[in-house]
């Protein structure tokens, strides 16, 4: 999948797309990265829904970015596909403690068509499909939490997901929350070097709203060499991980306790990082927080 000249989610892009599919209505997606995240997903579903079959909860999955159910994995070589399972479908998978709803969130009409035909394949099974923003649905979403825990997966196609929405996921208590962090498309927005405030109004927003304040400002400071006249010079420190050490102090500082600290990078074939796989607990319980600790790193851990 290459494009000289394109985007993605507004993001601008430069050479070889790796990040989401270069057409994002069909399905189509890129990377051994794609598989990874979802067979972490799947093997946290299954024992999380083992650990609490005994439990008085119901039970209920949110794919707030869900696509199609169904990805065709695209190799390097552009001719090779591979069809795996989406997370949707892997999470009407589980059987052993079958959840008891599934909320598949789709905004594209074309996606969101596939997700209600895999409804309608699956119509013994508790499956609300919304044609929705995630972030809108999320940040509306009612329920009885003192009945329900869940797990929510925030896979966005680049950069969608807003920290408002991270802060009404925080306030339920009851959903565990695996976030997708979008670090490249993050990166390409934050030039490594500028003159203070030489970001353009969209992108500065954009930024405002993944962070939920301007401290991603705070990733730059005076360059050592400043030229003899003009604009004072700023720069980053090169890569990405400022970005996501900024992003984990934001999680912890919001969730305590429930932040997991250890996380996954996902690379792309020349090995630079494309996305940081995060996770918080949902339940304020210690002994609940430390069990989803426990079985999420051990899956971080076995994971290639």
């Amino acid at each position: 999948m290459r494009n000289s000249n394109s985007s993605i989610g507004g993001i601008p892009t430069e050479g070889k797309i790796v990040n989401k599919a270069s057409n994002p209505a069909s399905g189509d997606f890129g990377g051994q990265w794609t598989r990874d995240k979802l067979d972490i997903i799947e093997k946290y579903l299954d024992a999380y829904t083992t650990a609490l079959k005994n439990q008085p909860f119901k039970l209920m999955y949110i794919d707030a970015f869900a696509g199609t159910g169904e990805i065709n994995l695209l190799h390097e070589d552009e001719d090779a596909q591979a069809f795996i399972e989406g997370s949707a479908r892997r999470a009407i998978k589980i059987t052993d403690k079958p959840f008891d709803r599934l909320i598949f969130v789709e905004k594209d009409p074309q996606r969101y068509a596939r997700l209600q035909a895999l409804r309608e394949e699956n119509r013994s099974r508790d499956i609300q499909t919304e044609n929705a923003d995630a972030n809108c649905f999320l940040r509306n979403l009612q329920e009885d939490w003192q009945s329900w825990r869940g797990v929510l997966f925030l896979d966005p196609f680049a950069t969608e997901v807003e920290w408002a929405t991270i802060e009404r996921v925080a306030s339920f208590n009851a959903l565990d929350t695996w976030i997708l962090f979008p670090v490249s498309a993050i990166a390409r927005i934050l030039p490594k070097s500028r003159v203070p405030d030489d970001i353009n109004n969209e992108w500065a927003g954009r930024l405002t709203r993944i962070f939920g304040d301007e401290s991603w400002r705070g990733l730059y400071s005076d360059s050592r060499q400043q030229p003899l006249w003009g604009d004072v010079q700023q720069e980053r420190d090169p890569g990405v991980d400022g970005i996501i050490r900024l992003y984990k102090a934001k999680l912890e500082s919001l969730f305590g306790k429930r932040f997991m600290a250890q996380s996954k990078t996902f690379m792309n074939s020349t090995n630079s990082p494309l996305f940081e796989f995060m996770f918080c607990v949902g339940s304020n319980n210690d002994r609940a927080i430390a069990l989803a600790k426990r079985i999420a790193s051990h899956i971080l851990n076995a994971s290639t």
